[in-house]
């Protein structure tokens, strides 16, 4: 074979090979962009020196749409090719809002159910409706290879059933999805127990759920607090028995707190003098808190927990800030994870009936 023709050849298989392997490369390439223009945004947020400075830039977030458009281009031009399951996962997962979430899901549910790396992908399908997903999370439960795939599969139903199991309106109802929920994170514990998903044990996940599931659900007793405020006087949650007791968990690095807490403390006001006490559990480090506390005119006690995994906030599972618990005076949840809005409801329909009384 001539030298020429050789090399020609030597060529090809050299691009074709490189070809694989920028398939992955072409997806992270887009996404790397993606994030390096919000991450650009978010600093010039954070250096702002005014609020109209900030909302400026509020206000040019670069959104995820294109990219996604981008994204789903290169996997759908190499749709075949190992390496778009990268791009998959990042649709799934980052552009649920966008039309290119559908077309990535249908492409988890065929091409890539075997997959790996679509972990995170699968687990975040805890969040869509049952009804779209649970036949794509038995299949790949059933069908992935991969121990981290299967596991994150069996966690996103387990969540989808604890979630029907918390929002029943029957006994009955609640009962199968509490059964189901519960089979699926004792499959985890049993059988995953080594497994990671993007950094974390699923396995530890699991066992927050089944304890919540058996100790923070609605007619529960609430778990004991025990921890000291700010300044380290200690103080318990069973002080408070015979009375009311709002829980708070929030921070003050948490945007979405800021909003509610001057509604909480005119609710604090409103209730002086009835049994109720509202009491926070802040998620800053004792420095911050104290800074928290003065700029949103904090009236209510606080245990300083002091991250968002501290002692108090890793007891009660918290998955969103601010969350809200209503405890009755016997020491069980009255309500969980609510609003503001409706423990005041509560708190009306609670007066109602001691005046009928």
């Amino acid at each position: 074979m001539p030298v020429r023709v050789r090399f020609f050849l030597f060529l090809l298989l050299i691009g074709t090979h490189l070809h694989a392997e920028t398939v992955q490369e072409q997806i992270r390439a887009v996404i790397d962009e993606y994030e390096n223009n919000v991450r650009a945004n978010t600093q010039k947020i954070i250096a702002a020196t005014t609020e109209e400075e900030r909302a400026k830039y509020r206000a040019t977030v670069p959104s995820a749409g294109p990219y996604a458009t981008r994204v789903l281009g290169i996997v759908e031009e190499h749709v075949s090719d190992p390496g778009s399951a990268v791009g998959v996962s990042w649709l799934i997962t980052q552009a649920a809002a966008f039309p290119e979430f559908d077309q990535a899901l249908q492409l988890l549910a065929t091409l890539h159910l075997k997959s790996s790396g679509i972990a995170p992908a699968v687990k975040a399908l805890e969040y869509q409706p049952l009804e779209k997903v649970e036949p794509i999370l038995r299949d790949v439960r059933e069908k992935n290879p991969n121990a981290e795939e299967k596991a994150a599969a069996t966690y996103a139903l387990g969540m989808q059933y604890f979630r029907r199991f918390e929002a029943a309106l029957s006994p009955e109802l609640a009962e199968t999805a509490k059964t189901q929920a519960m089979d699926c994170f004792q499959d985890i514990i049993a059988n995953y127990e080594q497994t990671t998903i993007q950094g974390f044990p699923i396995a530890d996940q699991a066992g927050r759920m089944l304890f919540e599931m058996g100790n923070l659900s609605v007619g529960s007793e609430a778990p004991e607090i025990d921890g000291k405020d700010v300044d380290g006087s200690a103080f318990k949650l069973s002080d408070f028995r015979g009375q009311y007791v709002v829980l708070m968990f929030w921070g003050g690095w948490c945007h979405a707190c800021h909003g509610v807490i001057p509604q909480v403390n005119q609710f604090v006001t409103d209730m002086r003098g009835k049994p109720v006490v509202i009491l926070g559990i802040n998620t800053d480090i004792p420095n911050e808190a104290r800074q928290a506390y003065q700029d949103y005119q904090v009236n209510f006690r606080n245990w300083s927990d002091g991250t968002t995994s501290g002692p108090i906030t890793t007891l009660f599972n918290l998955r969103n800030f601010p969350t809200f618990y209503l405890v009755g005076p016997d020491g069980k949840i009255v309500l969980k994870q609510t609003s503001i809005e409706a423990i005041k409801e509560t708190m009306k329909r609670v007066e109602s009936m001691e005046k009928i009384r």
